[in-house]
């Protein structure tokens, strides 16, 4: 049988800023992340393209971690994009930012030769216009102002303009993510490009607990079987959780232990689950989403004189050798296979 493997990966590190603080977690683990998670928009400022790619990228890159880019169609001004803003994307009216970008991203991954198509280069994962079928986004049809075929003409012209440029599945991999559930009236389904233009397809989801007034304590299954199990039937590309995390509050109040149980059930699920690729969402944001550097924890942890609240469950449930990081050996951080989640 094939080994039974998962790209270890989290969103820490302010977008490639503050690496610090990877590098505290990754001691803290023991092991690498094969991946971590940024945000950067569709603003064609010269500063944020230059940030992006002479520094953000580079930070995570030299850490010996693969950027997971999560490119959303937001403007300068995430309140003035417009609602329709994969309609416009689809009908070429951002091109000369995006063939830009690419021109840019192709640079970056050519490595420190500056040679594409040789040894030293370098890769990237691409997560498009992310959670489409939810209703907090632009270019989430339930928002208003476009639709699902929308959405699908505007990821295949933007991969198109990849393609034109040679940006091939070596170099980048197109990573399809969806909410967990569906808000509003169209499903996830209906806003799939197909397989020959996506590469990965990925789920993001939290068990809220009682955080919320509106939510309840749910296990990994419940937060993600229902639309893997929905996906899975779509298409055989393989499978990632791109955001998970989970919070203490409970029915009963604050548990540290509930977190830590599912911290260890979500990760022992992802290995039965034949997921290749899971990524913590490691900040306190809505609630106590981290596991390390959170407002709690079971355990502390110090490095460089800074010390973080940690749960001993995380380290536990990752240090399988099934959770995979970098190679420190190969140039390119992971083998091809592994990269493809093959």
């Amino acid at each position: 049988m094939p080994r039974i493997y998962s790209l270890l990966g989290s969103y820490y590190g302010n977008q490639g800023w503050e690496m610090e603080h990877v590098k505290a977690l990754e001691n803290f683990q023991g092991k690498k992340h094969a991946v971590v998670n940024l945000f950067t928009n569709w603003c064609d400022q010269t500063t944020t393209i230059d940030n992006l790619f002479n520094n953000q990228l580079p930070n995570i890159w030299s850490n010996q971690n693969i950027p997971l880019i999560t490119w959303e169609p937001y403007l300068c001004d995430p309140a003035s994009t417009p609602p329709d803003v994969s309609r416009r994307a689809a009908n070429g009216e951002y091109d000369t930012y995006i063939s830009k970008w690419v021109d840019r991203l192709k640079t970056f991954l050519s490595g420190p030769d500056g040679v594409y198509q040789t040894s030293d280069d370098r890769r990237v994962y691409i997560r498009l216009a992310h959670e489409m079928n939810g209703n907090w986004y632009p270019w989430c049809a339930a928002s208003g102002g476009s639709t699902p075929t929308d959405y699908v003409l505007m990821w295949k012209h933007v991969k198109g303009i990849f393609d034109s440029k040679g940006l091939d599945a070596k170099h980048v991999q197109w990573v399809w993510c969806v909410n967990n559930t569906d808000v509003g009236n169209y499903t996830a389904e209906s806003f799939y490009p197909g397989d020959a233009d996506v590469d990965w397809i990925a789920i993001d989801g939290y068990n809220w607990g009682t955080s919320q007034t509106w939510s309840n304590w749910q296990t990994p299954d419940q937060t993600f079987g229902a639309m893997m199990t929905r996906l899975q039937a779509m298409t055989t590309k393989p499978l990632a959780i791109t955001e998970l995390g989970t919070t203490t509050t409970t029915n009963s109040g604050i548990s540290l232990a509930a977190k830590s149980q599912w911290v260890t059930d979500a990760f022992n699920y992802a290995l039965a689950k034949n997921i290749k690729m899971m990524l913590w969402f490691n900040q306190d944001k809505e609630t106590d989403w981290a596991a390390f550097g959170s407002s709690q924890g079971d355990t502390t942890f110090t490095y460089n004189l800074k010390t973080f609240k940690t749960y001993a469950a995380y380290k536990s449930a990752i240090n399988s050798n099934s959770f995979v990081s970098s190679s420190a050996t190969n140039p390119r951080l992971l083998t091809d296979s592994q990269f493809a989640g093959q």
